[in-house]
Formats: structure tokens, C-alpha cells, sequence
């Protein structure tokens, strides 16, 4: 159901001026403003930003001097609308949402405390009002513009209490100096529990970008938001206003798809330019037909109409030599190394993953024996079932830790087990090669040759959390290592989180890591966390389905979610179960394991 605060809650609000609100202030750490404080922040309202239905937006300045926008709302008679607005807003923490403050709940100065962005809306962009403010406006920045509300509608639609815009327009979609877009105006949000869709007999948006099939049936589903972007993205890709007098923007523009490739004169004449623009272009209009159906269960999600638009935009990107036709690993030979002869054929890239190849090293077997003294046991830093990593130096200089995988690893499928073709474990070095971030370790080369195979990282000098909290052989239940303060405590979970959510929803496809645990998240200066050990099953192209290296499987230590433990299959929630694991080994200094799992996890959940 829809939580429209009206019974208990709504009556609350009304009987003790704003008590829910207030509530929501506290839970959710925003700050209570006064009626003096806010004319005090206003400078007695004297920047008026805009007006609306609701209200007027004035700029405002805090003591810190940190600009903000203020939403006065007109009456005391909006309480209703004033309070879902601040509940619902107060749900979203998103880097393309305005960030709420605070409010004033007081009689008749009911007021919002938002983030001030200081670039006008996309609106303001798309339709100046004359050639003189005309601003140029390429392809590929508004399709970063339009993928970012995609990706935020996206998140807002799969939060566990679904949110749903419901007047989704260019005048809501604030841009800040970077043209980064910020969703704003949240006054007739709703917040869902379980349910996809609800009945209301109070029909309000906007004109033009009204879903057709909600206006009819009172129903307001994720879908309605599906149609109100994807007015917006017509709009993008025409430069025309919605309805301007008696011209309806969809009706035409659905009417030219039905015409084929008479779609291609509505298009703004700035961003045709060459046969690649106008591929992506038509590509964009059969995306927006679909999401311009009348039956709403025929409409995308708006996962997917994300999904798509960055497929469109990765086609409009110039192609990088030798990505079609061979590895996307670069297969140089810095340093002296070589690529072994049996690999110099070309390999098919994925076309799925977006993030540009980081150059790695190929290294014979000769060369690895070079680096780490022929393996000698001086430089053997660590030591596991299937693998083990030595400490070695490339020619100029960097250190490195070396995983040499066993002799002959091979790929388990359910079928058996059989002898893993080089090239697929290249490709998915290809992946691994893609992740460059400040908190996933680096892959700096990997080795084939005959059976020998092994992957080189970056050398993190202070070692694994594991060593740090429980020392290298800790002993089950013991607390070894050096004492961390709670400040780097926190730093290391931070920057560990930040790794991991770079490979969840950074990377396409997402990477999900499968095995993480404290023994693969390495420390560098100043307590920076790095992800490690990221050739998992997880992370393979995806023809490789159902192929998991033997070398990799993850050990079954304590760090599983039970969800796994029943299925099998990894999910970015698996990830995060386990990362949870990592948080409590760090707030308790005890070590995970099946044995401990007990005595660790269910006094701190309850149970």
C-alpha cells in the first residue's frame, strides 16, 4: 500500500504541529530549523529561486556559509503534502538526488532545507527562451545527463520500500556545475511498501509527461515514472518542448516512428552529425516506443532502459584500435617479458564490459623465475590450497606479489572436470584488467606458459586485514596482530566498502567478488583497504556460464550467507553478507569460522 499518511500518522502530524516530521528529522540526522533561523538563512527571503504549485524556493546561506535552497510552503493547509514530502525525500541518500538538510515544522512556516545547486534545471538548458542563451549541447552530455536519472530512478525503484517520483520533468532535474543532474521536488513522491501499484483518486503531475494509463486508472506504478523519463528523453533528442500551443511532442513523435526513418527529421540537428550519431539516435527513438506503450506491463523497467542507454552510449564512443579484433588486454612486452606464441592470436573481447583495459605485463615462465628468485622459499609470503604468492620485483622497481596457481588448474562445471583452455582464463584477466579503482587491488601481469599460470598484483606492504587483526597463523578465537584504533578501523571499512561498491555498481557487468573475507582485503599506507583475489567464478565473460576455476572456489570459512550455503549462487547480497562478516571480525577483533560462527554472529543479530 501506499504509505500517504493519512490515519494514525497524518492525524499525529496535524494534532502535535509536526510530531512524525520531526520524528523523521531525528531518525534520519537531519536538522530541526527554526522560523528565526530560516529568515536569518534567507536573509529575510530576499532570493526568490522559483515558484510552484506548493510554494516558493528562496536561496539561503547557513552559518558556514554553505549555499542552500528553502521551500516555503504557501499555507498551513499543505501539511499533508509538506509532510510526505520530507518523509520521502528523507528515505533517498543518492549522489543524483538533492540532498534534504532539514525543515521548520512550525504553525504556518512549514519549510524544507535543501541542497542549493547552482546551474538552473535541464529544462532552462534544453529550451532557452533566445539564440542569444543558446547553449551547445552535444550527444554524448546528454546522455550522460539522461543515463544518471535513469540510474537514480533505477535505485529509487529497487529500494526494500520502493519510491516512485511521479513528476518526473526537466524542471525537476536540477544540474550543478559539472551538468551532473540532481532529481529534486519529491512533493508528490510516493513511498511503497510490498505492493508494485496503488489506487488514489488524487491524479496529480504534470502536463505532458502525465502517464496516459495512470491518468485513466488512477494506478500509479514504477512504470509511470518509465513513461515520464522517457518523454524527457525524447525531449533530449529533439531539443523540442513537450506541448508548445497545439503541437503535442509525443504524438508527433510516435506518429514519425510509424513512418521508419521519418523519426530522423525530429531529431535536433546539433547531434546529427555522421552515420554513428544517427545509429544511436534510432536506437534511442525504438527505446522510447517501447517505453511510450499504452499498456504499462509492455514498458521496460527502468533497470533495463538504463541497461540500454549505456549500451548506446558505449556505441557511440570511438573504437579503440584492435578492440574488435583482438584481446583487450594490451599485450605488450614492457620490461623484457614475452607473450608466449600459443597466445598471440586474437581473442574476442566481451562486448558487454565498459571500462576501459588497464596495460598488464605478460610474463614467461623464465621471467617469473627471475623476479622472485626461481620461487625461492626466502620470497614466499604466503601460502593456500591451490595457489601460492611470492614476493618478486619487476625490472623497474615496483614490488610485486606473485600468485602462482597449481600445476594444471582446471575448470569444474556440473558436468565434471575438465583441462581449462588458455584463452578463457585470459579473457577473464581481460576483466580483471578493466577494475581501476583506488580501493580493488591492481593486476599488473599475469603468466601462461605451458602449465604454469599465474597472476602478479600490486605488493601490499602491511598485508591482509586477517594478518593485521589475528596475525598470520592466528589460531581460531584468538586476538593477534597489532591493535587498530577505532579511527582506522573505520578508515579500513570504509575503503573496503568503496571497493566493493565500485564492482557492484560501477563495473558493466556488475562484478560480483564471491569470496570476500578479511584474508583478501589488503592494507596500504595510511589505511587504505584494497579488494583482492578478484579472479573468481564471478567475474568470467559471460559465454563462460557456469565455469568456475578450481583455483578460486571460495573456502567455506565462516563468511558465506546462508543464502548461499543452500543455492550455491553468488549475488552482490552474498557480497555483502560476507562483507558484514568482515565489519563484525573488525568491531570484534575475533576471528570467522564455521566453528565461531555462533559465538560471533548471533549475539550481535539477537539471537
Amino acid at each position: 500500500m501506499f504509505m500517504d499518511y493519512q490515519g494514525n500518522n497524518l492525524r499525529d502530524f496535524l494534532k502535535n504541529n509536526g510530531h512524525v516530521v520531526l520524528q523523521r528529522v531525528n531518525n534520519y540526522n537531519l536538522r530541526s530549523f527554526t522560523k528565526k533561523e530560516i529568515e536569518q538563512i534567507t536573509n529575510g527571503y530576499s532570493t526568490l529561486l522559483g515558484k510552484g504549485a506548493f510554494g516558493e524556493v528562496y536561496k539561503g546561506a547557513l552559518d558556514d556559509q554553505f549555499l542552500v535552497a528553502v521551500k516555503k510552503y504557501k499555507d498551513g493547509t499543505r501539511k499533508e503534502e509538506f509532510a510526505k514530502e520530507v518523509i520521502v525525500h528523507s528515505q533517498i541518500n543518492h549522489k543524483n538526488v538533492v540532498r534534504l538538510y532539514g525543515c521548520c515544522t512550525e504553525e504556518n512556516a512549514l519549510m524544507i532545507v535543501m541542497e542549493f545547486i547552482c546551474n538552473g534545471n535541464l529544462n532552462s538548458m534544453l529550451h532557452c527562451r533566445n539564440a542569444n542563451d543558446h547553449v551547445p549541447f552535444p550527444l554524448d552530455k546528454r546522455l550522460d545527463i539522461i543515463i544518471e536519472l535513469a540510474e537514480v530512478l533505477s535505485c529509487m525503484h529497487s529500494m526494500y520500500s520502493p519510491v516512485l517520483h511521479g513528476d518526473i520533468k526537466p524542471a525537476n532535474i536540477l544540474l550543478d556545475e559539472n551538468l551532473v543532474p540532481k532529481l529534486s521536488d519529491f512533493g508528490i513522491a510516493r513511498l511503497l511498501s510490498t505492493n508494485e501499484a496503488q489506487q488514489t483518486n488524487n491524479i496529480i503531475g504534470s502536463i505532458g509527461y502525465l502517464d496516459p494509463l495512470f491518468n485513466q486508472t488512477g494506478i500509479l506504478t514504477p512504470k509511470s515514472d518509465v513513461y515520464s523519463f522517457v518523454v524527457i528523453l525524447v525531449e533530449m533528442i529533439t531539443r523540442k518542448k513537450v506541448v508548445h500551443g497545439d503541437i503535442n511532442l509525443i504524438q508527433n513523435f510516435t506518429n514519425s516512428l510509424r513512418r521508419g526513418k521519418a523519426v530522423r527529421r525530429m531529431f535536433d540537428d546539433e547531434i546529427v552529425d555522421g552515420k554513428k550519431n544517427i545509429k544511436v539516435l534510432e536506437d534511442i527513438a525504438k527505446l522510447a516506443a517501447e517505453c511510450l506503450r499504452l499498456e504499462n506491463r509492455l514498458r521496460p523497467e527502468m533497470v533495463e532502459v538504463a541497461d540500454r542507454l549505456r549500451k548506446c552510449r558505449k556505441d557511440l564512443q570511438p573504437q579503440r584500435r584492435g578492440e574488435r579484433t583482438g584481446s583487450s588486454v594490451q599485450l605488450g612486452s614492457p620490461g623484457g617479458y614475452f607473450l608466449p606464441a600459443q597466445l598471440t592470436t586474437p581473442i574476442p573481447v566481451d562486448p558487454s564490459i565498459k571500462n576501459p583495459p588497464t596495460p598488464v605485463l605478460n610474463i614467461t615462465l623464465a621471467g617469473l623465475r627471475e623476479i622472485t628468485r626461481n620461487f625461492s622459499d626466502d620470497t614466499l609470503i604466503g601460502e593456500g590450497s591451490h595457489a601460492k604468492v611470492f614476493l618478486g620485483e619487476l625490472k623497474d622497481g615496483r614490488k610485486s606479489a606473485v600468485k602462482k596457481l597449481g600445476q594444471n588448474p582446471v575448470v569444474k562445471n556440473l558436468d565434471g572436470f575438465f583441462s581449462e583452455p588458455d584463452e578463457e582464463f585470459v579473457l577473464q584477466v581481460q576483466t580483471v584488467s578493466r577494475l581501476n579503482h583506488d580501493n580493488v587491488v591492481q593486476l599488473l601481469g599475469y603468466c601462461v606458459d605451458g602449465n604454469v599460470r599465474a597472476l602478479i598484483y600490486e605488493y601490499s606492504s602491511r598485508g591482509s586485514l586477517h594478518d593485521i587483526l589475528h596475525g598470520t597463523n592466528a589460531a581460531m578465537g584468538t586476538r593477534q596482530g597489532p591493535v587498530l584504533s577505532w579511527t582506522q578501523r573505520v578508515k579500513i571499512a570504509l575503503s573496503a566498502a568503496l571497493g566493493i561498491e565500485f564492482l557492484h555498481h560501477k563495473t558493466e557487468p556488475c562484478i560480483i567478488h564471491g569470496d570476500i573475507k578479511s584474508s583478501n582485503i589488503l592494507l596500504f599506507d595510511n589505511d587504505v583497504a584494497n579488494i583482492g583475489d578478484l579472479l573468481v567464478s564471478k567475474n568470467r565473460p559471460g559465454y563462460l556460464d557456469d565455469l568456475i576455476l578450481d583455483c578460486v572456489i571460495p573456502s567455506r570459512n565462516g563468511y558465506d550467507a546462508p543464502e548461499y550455503e543452500a543455492t550455491g549462487e553468488f549475488t552482490r547480497e552474498s557480497d555483502v553478507f560476507s562483507f558484514g562478516v568482515v565489519l563484525l571480525e573488525l568491531l570484534t577483533g575475533r576471528i570467522s569460522g564455521y566453528s565461531q560462527k555462533s559465538l560471533m554472529i548471533r549475539p550481535m543479530l539477537g539471537t
